[in-house]
């Protein structure tokens, strides 16, 4: 059987999950002229959100620094193409079996030889459907993994998957080196060790501390897209996890740290017209939200739910909230997706107090004692709102509190770290919560958070099998041959479920903002990677 090669995909000729997203003009600006790249120093970087470990294996957010000590089999170019990472690959005339082609003498941290056996066990685990594997689903058309040679895998597919190359790309399908993992088995894995084959490899991590990563001095292995194709220029990497915005800014300005993403919003003006830093900001594919457990009173009444979605007025947040730097949100899927974007969810659920007071009475949530908050089966009814120390995410709990009082919920926050709300939301043991994703694959997201499949995972909102419409709309999306049948479908599903199930209530989205010490060279944010890759990136003396 013949094959065609497919050893860089563009966006117009191969397979993917996402529309090319619109950047808002003059967003992005390149740095003067640059000097010769120089080796050594060590990048300091300020993260919002506290890392517990690099095994997407076993946990369901990664850091920015799992993009540098793994590599995965293909990976997207800033123009949003896919190219070669760790192996070139070609697809059958039918588009059911990927070949890939190992790069020959990669090596894991351990110096243990990359084989087309790691391969294979990457894909069992990920399909593995009894193992915690968050995005499983995406894994799903996937039928068998063949391995004729050290240097060669064949996946093979049930039916064709316009998706698939997206979810190879992420940091979620990053290649683990299989002995080690299973030796030190899934709670050690990615805390104490990390055996992959990127650019850097774990020199330090203690969690709620210190994140330090080295050079990998054997690399060279790089995708054609990166212009250093050897080692890194840094000699490391020491990532601070500061979730104080103000703070983090100060640290940037104090010269304390090199990189910082999301500054105090009411500092970025002052922030541009620094002499020793440059603000790069672009959209961010990801949305701010608020879940509801559907599985607890009165939540499970969509009624409810649906007062909210009225309740809910976007503008004033951005505005207040964001100083400007965002935009309203209807949906789970941001609207620079255009070709996936609904824009019918606009008018769905429109602010509108009278609507959000009359569906609560329908559910028999009333005012009975006339204190201007509504009882719950004839008790005062308070419920709690989780949200971690993040500062956007407190503040949006806080708007979010004052505006449902408008309609007599009487929310009361609840500020917990990260681990004690991530035990709560895998527990079920919450009513409501804050969040969002970042994540530049908006269909595949509604896979991960709504698919029956995925609880306790992911599926944050608990909907279950019973809604049987998104369950069988999301395999109709996983089973879609080319990517306009994928994104006539994303439309449906976000017609039934922002249209009424109403169990996510998108608020807004973001702008992603990075300031950079103008010490860094080669940082170079762009729309198709969310996390800036470092093998180009060097500091002056």
């Amino acid at each position: 059987m013949t094959k065609k090669s497919v050893g860089n995909i563009s966006r117009r000729t191969m397979v993917q999950s996402t529309a090319m997203m619109v950047a808002a003009p003059a967003l992005i600006s390149r740095a003067a002229a640059q000097t010769t790249p120089r080796w050594g120093g060590t990048l300091r970087y300020g993260l919002s959100v506290e890392p517990q470990r690099m095994n997407q294996l076993n946990t369901v957010w990664m850091t920015d620094a799992t993009q540098h000590l793994y590599d995965r089999l293909l990976t997207r170019a800033p123009d949003g193409s896919y190219v070669p990472n760790l192996a070139t690959w070609a697809l059958s005339p039918d588009n059911l079996a990927w070949t890939f082609k190992l790069k020959p003498g990669i090596k894991f941290h351990s110096g243990e030889p990359y084989t087309s056996a790691a391969v294979k066990w990457w894909f069992d685990q990920a399909r593995d459907p009894k193992g915690f594997y968050g995005f499983k689903g995406s894994y799903s058309s996937v039928d068998s993994v063949e391995t004729p040679d050290e240097l060669t895998a064949v996946v093979k597919l049930k039916h064709p998957d316009a998706a698939l190359a997206f979810i190879l790309y992420t940091v979620y399908s990053s290649i683990i080196n299989p002995t080690v993992y299973e030796r030190l088995g899934k709670d050690a894995y990615g805390v104490d060790t990390v055996d992959g084959t990127g650019p850097f490899r774990l020199k330090e991590f203690t969690p709620g501390s210190k994140l330090i990563i080295e050079r990998n001095d054997v690399y060279a292995w790089a995708p054609p897209c990166v212009q250093n194709q050897g080692p890194a220029w840094l000699d490391a990497i020491e990532y601070r996890y500061i979730a104080d915005d103000p703070a983090r800014t100060a640290a940037v300005e104090a010269g304390d740290l090199d990189i910082i993403i999301q500054p105090n919003l009411a500092d970025v003006g002052r922030l541009q017209q620094s002499r020793e830093l440059v603000v790069k900001s672009k959209p961010m594919p990801g949305v701010r939200v608020i879940f509801f457990n559907t599985e607890t009173k009165p939540w499970d009444d969509k009624r409810v739910r649906q007062a909210v979605a009225h309740a809910i007025e976007r503008e004033p947040i951005i505005q207040k909230l964001l100083f400007g730097q965002g935009i309203a949100a209807y949906s789970l899927v941001p609207p620079f997706f255009k070709d996936m974007y609904l824009p019918d969810c606009e008018k769905f659920f429109p602010f509108n107090l009278k609507s959000a007071k009359d569906l609560l009475t329908a559910a028999g949530l009333v005012d009975h004692d006339a204190d201007g908050m509504v009882e719950f089966q004839g008790k005062p009814w308070e419920p709690e709102l989780l949200v971690t120390a993040a500062a956007d995410q407190v503040a949006l709990a806080q708007v979010i509190q004052a505006q449902l009082a408008r309609i007599g919920i009487k929310i009361k926050i609840v500020q917990v770290d990260l681990q004690t709300l991530i035990a709560h939301m895998h527990n079920g043991d919450f009513g409501a919560l804050t969040g969002g994703y970042l994540w530049d694959g908006p269909d595949t997201i509604l896979d991960w958070w709504l698919f029956s499949g995925n609880i306790p995972s992911t599926n944050r909102a608990r909907v279950r099998v019973r809604k049987p419409r998104i369950d069988s709309l999301l395999e109709k999306m996983r089973n879609s041959a080319t990517l306009a049948e994928r994104a006539a479908v994303v439309r449906d599903i976000q017609r039934v479920f922002q249209g009424d199930i109403a169990a996510i209530i998108p608020i807004y989205c973001p702008l992603d903002i990075y300031v950079i010490s103008k010490k860094v060279h080669g940082y170079e944010p762009n729309l198709m990677t969310l996390y800036p890759r470092m093998n180009d990136v060097w500091l002056d003396a």
